[in-house]
């Protein structure tokens, strides 16, 4: 099945509905926080739908997870990227958080700051969908709580990120979260209809591939992710994980190139589809 999020037109920016994609409709289920607390009863409804009621090029495009979700993205887990980067395969998932608030859907504006003079870093990825309650999971358990998947760009602030990482006690939380810099695809395929082990991940920026991988080449699968992040935190309904980008970002490159305003990038993860966004100058923000 094929899940969407959105929101009416001329709705509140802040409100997020799910529905099932059949065709070119939307078939309407419940408001995002109502179904994930409750994902047995809508994905049930869900299997009785056969038309929708709304025309998708009607309606707008929202993020498919609730407002108040945890997003735990994964470093270094594809061996490739690992060599372009220089750094050592990691022995466990090294996992960084993003903000929700900066989740953004295909066509969206993603604005440059002008701490980051020489531009943003690009990232597609994977994106698992938690669809149950997770503490201390199995790699088995963690497979089989899992909602769905869509694509995401990882859009990245390297300049922020590389000074961070001088200092002894380093973090990336700057350099990842620039405004709007999330972006994610607004539809959601449910994880019985996808096969993780070989999706091919590309990057498009105006017109020439960057990046061209597979997540075969991940170090650690999507399930063995969320399993250890269970042993640390409780993962729940609507928790989102990044599982990590192919070679080919800007850093690894000489010289390093990155998306400066005026650059289109798109993202995709084979047959889970592609978004677009667009890079603006710093006066976007805000």
């Amino acid at each position: 099945m094929r899940y969407v999020a959105y929101r009416p037109p001329g709705s509140d920016h802040r409100e997020r509905l799910i529905g099932l994609a059949i065709g070119d409709m939307v078939a309407p289920l419940a408001d995002i926080d109502s179904f994930y607390d409750d994902l047995p009863r809508w994905t049930a409804r869900a299997r009785t739908l056969t038309e929708g009621t709304i025309p998708l090029d009607r309606v707008v495009l929202a993020p498919p997870v609730p407002r108040d979700a945890k997003i735990l993205c994964a470093a270094i887990n594809y061996r490739k990227h690992g060599a372009e980067a220089n750094l050592p395969t990691p022995s466990f998932p090294n996992l960084f958080a993003r903000w929700t608030s900066e989740l953004v859907t295909d066509q969206a504006r993603v604005p440059v700051p002008a701490a980051e003079p020489e531009g943003l870093d690009w990232e597609v990825e994977l994106a698992a969908i938690v669809g149950a309650t997770l503490v201390d999971a199995t790699s088995e358990q963690a497979a089989a709580g899992i909602f769905g998947y869509t694509v995401s760009n990882e859009i990245s602030a390297r300049g922020a990120q590389l000074r961070a990482a001088t200092l002894s006690t380093g973090q990336w939380a700057l350099g990842k979260n620039p405004d709007r810099s999330a972006a994610i695809g607004s539809y959601v395929t449910s994880a019985d209809a996808v096969d993780a082990a070989d999706i091919l991940l590309e990057t498009i920026v105006d017109g020439q591939v960057m990046q061209s991988g597979s997540t075969a080449d991940m170090v650690f699968s999507v399930s063995e992710l969320i399993a250890f992040a269970s042993q640390h935190v409780t993962l729940r309904p609507g928790d989102l994980v990044l599982t990590g980008t192919p070679d080919g970002v800007g850093l690894g490159r000489t010289p390093r190139v990155y998306m400066k305003p005026g650059a289109t990038v798109t993202v995709s993860a084979g047959a889970l589809g592609a978004i677009t966004n667009f890079i603006v100058d710093g006066s976007h923000r805000g």
